[in-house]
């Protein structure tokens, strides 16, 4: 339903300025209304091409020649519906209460956008990782999007067509359709559509660790400064249980002075895509849906069948909400559970990684992950004190995934430690070695520019000293590294002259090194440690003058 102060106009005014204001509306019809506001009728611009041939003059109040009984809804009428009555006969449904005041209308313009989606404008509200691939994704299937962000600098690079991050395929997208379908503003007006995706971080707060949904909230006040009744929000940040209704609907019902169910739509549809995939498993990973009503639920499909086939509707805001939480804490354990065992088969002497091999090989009900140096990134290592915020609200003990967030903290302490004592064995210290560092981005496959939470940066903070630090990564840029504090170099270099290398990532390029060849550069006795187990340990043992070890083994 529409507002329906820009259609309305008294009785009393007169043919001319009926021509006017549809003139200026763009509308074939008027709601007409008496000085009390009262309902009374409805013109047409056929109905004033008929009085003027008929000898009526431009002066003449068009309460003579409206249409004074026409067919009305009151607002207990649904959208679905109110939309039966709309045809091309009639394009303009009034919605009059009790009192015969004019509430609203339905139009045959939003009829046509509740059967086809793709006619309707989506605004995708905060440009990050999440944004900007849903952003690109839903132009390329047909839709006109308008991306909006608040950060005027990436929305000028964003106009110039260039990507601010890596991500497969992103810059193809941006080099095809940015300045078309898909624009970019930091002014909410310009980015006026009928369908808002909120997309803005939830970063914790330090020290409590517990989630800020201010940003989430700021995005919702300005989105609801420009809502018109029939619009659609969608929230695909991640929040804690409830965050929807209790933290969002009143600031959009209050800045829109609409009602969420009545006049607007709300849904949650989490995000979860893998960042390097992102534009791929947006179209092929299930989509989850949790509307407020049935209609919110149902419009929210139909966008995302736009992209992927598969639309799980999980029931109910709440139940989308915990999804999310529920994907990236499993995992979270999962790989906890893993680093806790690496703990164990270094003391004992065994490879982790070849037991794993051995246990999940022809065993369907497995499928262990190999352990890492930790778990990184802006999902995986935020969702579980969400999630445990949520827990410990409703009285509960989230000790399970306390215990297991900090068993992947505590790696790249424990590698760090791990260093110095290999360096020790090796005649060096930690203070005064040369050490190379590869792999910085959070993770090396997929590949992705994204060092947030990134486990690298917790181990270079365990480093007593970053002048002695060069590092690599095949796609951070090196003055990215600069700014780390950290040496640039290429692979060659971060071998030469060092005492100790540490594979960080797992990106595939490496996968491609001689290493027999870079490791004979090294500065001997030398350290090597490949927490990814990119090459069999017994290849880097024969080789002289280097001491080896991973995760899970020595």
């Amino acid at each position: 339903m529409r507002r329906a102060d820009r259609l309305t106009i008294g009785s009393e005014a007169t043919l001319l300025q009926a021509l006017q204001r549809l003139e200026e509306t763009k509308e074939h019809i008027l709601l007409c209304v008496d000085a009390g506001g009262r309902f009374e009728g409805v013109i047409n611009d056929g109905d004033i091409r008929r009085a003027l041939i008929a000898g009526a003059g431009l002066d003449e109040p068009l309460k003579a020649h409206m249409q004074d009984e026409p067919l009305f809804v009151s607002p207990q009428v649904t959208f679905a519906e109110a939309v039966r009555y709309i045809s091309d006969r009639i394009r303009v449904l009034p919605v009059v209460d009790a009192e015969r005041q004019v509430v609203g209308y339905y139009s045959q313009k939003e009829k046509q956008e509740f059967v086809d989606i793709k006619l309707r404008r989506v605004t995708v509200v905060g440009l990050g990782y999440v944004g900007l691939t849903l952003a690109v994704t839903l132009t390329d299937v047909g839709f006109a999007v308008v991306g909006f962000d608040v950060n005027d600098d990436l929305v000028r690079r964003l106009q110039k067509g260039e990507a601010p991050f890596f991500e497969k395929h992103l810059q193809q997208y941006l080099d095809f359709h940015a300045g078309r379908n898909l624009t970019f503003t930091s002014n909410l007006e310009d980015a006026r559509g009928s369908i808002y995706i909120i997309t803005v971080g939830t970063p914790l707060l330090k020290p409590s660790m517990l989630p800020n949904v201010e940003y989430l909230e700021r995005a919702a006040a300005e989105v609801g400064s420009v809502l018109e009744p029939g619009d659609l929000v969608i929230l695909r940040s991640t929040i804690p249980v409830g965050c929807s209704r209790e933290r969002v609907i009143p600031v959009l019902e209050a800045k829109s002075g609409l009602t969420v169910g009545r006049d607007i739509l709300l849904a949650y549809a989490p995000e979860r895509t893998a960042e390097g995939l992102a534009l791929q498993e947006l179209r092929t990973n299930p989509q989850l849906v949790g509307g407020f009503d049935e209609r919110s639920t149902e419009l929210t499909a139909r966008l995302f069948n736009g992209m992927t086939r598969t639309v799980i509707d999980v029931g109910s805001l709440e139940a989308a909400e915990l999804s999310k939480l529920l994907d990236n804490t499993y995992r979270d354990h999962k790989f906890a559970f893993v680093n806790q065992m690496a703990r164990l088969t270094e003391k004992l002497g065994l490879d982790l990684c070849e037991i794993i091999d051995a246990v999940n090989f022809g065993y369907g009900r497995n499928n262990l992950p190999k352990p890492s140096p930790g778990v990184g990134g802006p999902c995986l290592s935020k969702d579980p004190y969400i999630l445990g915020s949520v827990f410990t609200r409703h009285g509960l003990d989230p000790t399970l995934l306390a215990d297991s967030r900090h068993v992947n903290e505590s790696m790249p302490v424990h590698l760090a430690e791990k260093l110095a004592e290999l360096l020790r064995r090796c005649g060096k210290s930690l203070e005064k070695a040369r050490i190379a560092l590869l792999g910085f981005a959070f993770k090396g496959e997929p590949e992705t520019s994204d060092l947030r939470d990134s486990t690298s940066l917790r181990f270079l903070d365990r480093l007593p000293d970053r002048r002695n630090v060069i590092g690599y990564d095949p796609v951070i840029r090196p003055e990215e590294l600069a700014a780390l504090g950290v040496t640039p170099g290429s692979v060659r270099e971060c071998f030469t002259d060092t005492d100790a290398v540490v594979i960080l990532n797992n990106h595939r390029s490496y996968r491609d090194l001689n290493v027999f060849e870079l490791l004979r550069l090294m500065r001997r006795p030398a350290v090597f440690v490949d927490t990814w187990h990119v090459f069999n340990p017994l290849d880097i043992k024969r080789v002289e003058g280097i001491l080896y070890a991973g995760v899970g083994n020595d």
